[in-house]
This record gives C-alpha cells, structure tokens and sequence, in this order.
C-alpha cells in the first residue's frame, strides 16, 4: 500500500513524502495518479510513536477523530480511518480501530489538568504564593524558552478610536499604553501595570479595538528601537505530529500546554467578564516576563481569524514612527443562535 502527500493535511509530513519518495504512482488511499508515492511501511515508526501518545479510555473520543481534532493530520476523516486500517494490519499495538475510545496517556493529561487546575487556584484558592515546583516538575520552564525574535524590520500597529467626528488625527505620543493610573486589568497586564498590546496587521487592530461602523480611528505603526531586539514566546506554535526525531511526548505536553493557554489569551473580552476570569492569563504573563525573561508573547486574535497580537510588557525597546488616520466603512457580523 502507498500513501501520498494528499492524503495529508500536516505540511511537515507531506513534505517529508514529497522529498523521500522514490517512484510515481497511484496512491492506494486517495487514488491520486501519476503522483509521488511512499510504501506505508515508511510510516510505521512514525505512526507506532503517535499512537504510543494515547491509552484506550471508554470515557474519550475516537482515536481518529481525536487525531484529527488535535493534529489535523489528515486530508479527511474518511482517509484517515483506511490508512490507520492499513496500519493497524502492519504493526502489534494496544490499540486496535481507528474507532477505539481514546484519551492521552497520562504524562500528557496530567499537564494539561495542571493548567486546568492552575487556573481555579489562582482565582479561588491562592494568588501570591504559589509552589513553583509543581512548575519544575512538569518541566514548564522548558515549555516557553525557546522564544521568537523580531528586530527593527518588523512593523507592529496599535489603533485608538476617536471620541469625536472629525477629531484630529493622535499624536505619535497618545500611541502608546495607557499610564498607570489609568490602565485596567486584561488578559495579559493587572490593572495598574500597563502593557503594550500590538496587533501583526492595521486590521487586526481594528478588530481589536472592537471599531464600529463609521468610527474614526488612529492607527500607530510601531517597529522596534534601532539596536534592539525583542524575544517573544509564542502561543501560536503550530501542532505537528511529524516531528522527526525528538520525544514525542515532551513536544506533545508542551505545544498542547501553550495551545491551552493560547485560547486563554485570545478570549476576547467581554463587558460583563469579571476581572477574576483574567487572573490566570495574568499571572502566566508574569511567569514569562519574570521567570523565563522574555519581552513579551504572541497569541492568535479571536476576533481576526487570521490576525496575531503582541503584548510587550515593558516599550522602552519599542517607538511609534508613524500614525495614520481610517475610517470604519464596511463591518461583517456572523451569528448563531444559542439554544436554552
């Protein structure tokens, strides 16, 4: 049995077929034709590492459907259950079916329920003085080193709505954070401590700002200070199973770990939230700036499918070079109704 790179969705394996494959054919799942094909047995080992990740769980979800839940491996569902037919038939595992109930094995669920756990603590339990070792033993500080690092060539934009018509355009000095006396809590920064929160793009940031229509707004472009640079730990690190070599398990815990936390920060928020709901993402914040020593994280934007934030925890390294002024013209709203 062949595969090819169609039948996957995972852009680190396909490209691995791509590029290992010998020989052109039909694929025996998809039934491309005239297309690089690679013998499944060249997979074995890959897929005998993936499935080591979980345990049979009548309480979880089907093996195929949580694999393409969590690692979009797959072109499609439907593919995905006759390839893992074709590797159940090759390889002795305790797993047997796509359709086995599954849950991660516990090394794995245990660090996601830490970040659950965390969470109720922080707000309910205790706030100042938590044990940092429960930290060390689930290897957290490995988790967020390894940062991403942006220089002076890299543009960032921050957006202020207008409380006026026709109010003249901010000044490069009204672009950055509010002062301290004035800045409330959010996802990342306690209130009093202001943060500097970017967006990737100029309409991320009017995303962001929740403009409406006909707002008029001022919008800074930001880069950072010439000399500098700035290390960012990203919460947007793609989840790919084909990793190569490396401990599978390790990756597992850490990128599940920082997509838990990701969808946190990424909430947006909302005008009835309590400031109690942002404790968690404030205090992971803080772990970042202080323990890892990082200058800031990068999280998806809930309210831009495509769009990425910044949050810098202190500006000195960043400086506003230039604002521009827009008008909100045009505004898609989708809805779905909420069944009681």
């Amino acid at each position: 049995m062949y595969v090819c790179l169609n039948c996957f969705s995972d852009l680190e394996l396909k490209s691995y077929i791509d590029s290992s494959s010998k020989e052109v054919g039909e694929c025996s799942f998809c039934k491309t034709k005239a297309i690089r094909i690679l013998a499944i047995e060249e997979l074995l080992d890959f897929f005998t590492e993936l499935l080591d990740l979980f345990v049979q769980n009548s309480d979880g979800n089907e093996l195929r459907v949580f694999i393409q839940n969590d690692w979009n491996l797959f072109a499609n569902d439907a593919i995905a259950t006759e390839i893992l037919k074709g590797i159940f038939g090759k390889i002795d595992h305790s797993l047997n079916t796509p359709d086995d109930k599954v849950s991660y094995v516990p090394e794995i669920d245990e660090n996601i329920s830490f970040w659950i756990q965390l969470k109720e603590d922080v707000k309910w339990q205790r706030r100042y003085l938590l044990d940092l070792k429960s930290f060390e033993d689930f290897g957290w500080d490995s988790f967020f080193y390894g940062t991403v690092t942006y220089n002076n060539s890299e543009r960032f934009y921050r957006a202020r709505i207008h409380n006026n018509e026709n109010e003249s355009i901010y000044s490069i000095e009204k672009m950055g954070p509010p002062s301290k006396d004035k800045v409330g809590s959010g996802r990342a920064n306690p209130q009093g401590i202001p943060y500097l929160y970017l967006s990737k793009t100029t309409k991320t940031t009017l995303f962001e700002t929740r403009a409406l229509f006909q707002d008029e707004v001022s919008v800074g472009e930001f880069k950072v200070r010439d000399g500098f640079e700035i290390d960012i730990v990203d919460f947007t690190e793609p989840l790919s199973a084909f990793v190569g070599s490396g401990n599978l398990v390790e990756y597992t815990k850490r990128i599940q770990l920082k997509r838990l936390i990701g969808k946190d920060l990424s909430k947006p928020i909302r005008r009835y939230d309590s400031d109690i709901e942002y404790i968690p993402t404030q205090f992971i914040c803080e772990y970042v700036r202080y323990i890892i020593g990082a200058d800031g994280i990068l999280f998806n934007s809930s309210l831009d499918l495509y769009g990425q934030n910044i949050v810098l925890f202190n500006q000195d390294k960043m400086e506003c070079i230039n604002v521009r002024k827009y008008i909100v013209s045009r505004l898609d709203i989708e809805f779905e109704e909420i069944t009681p």
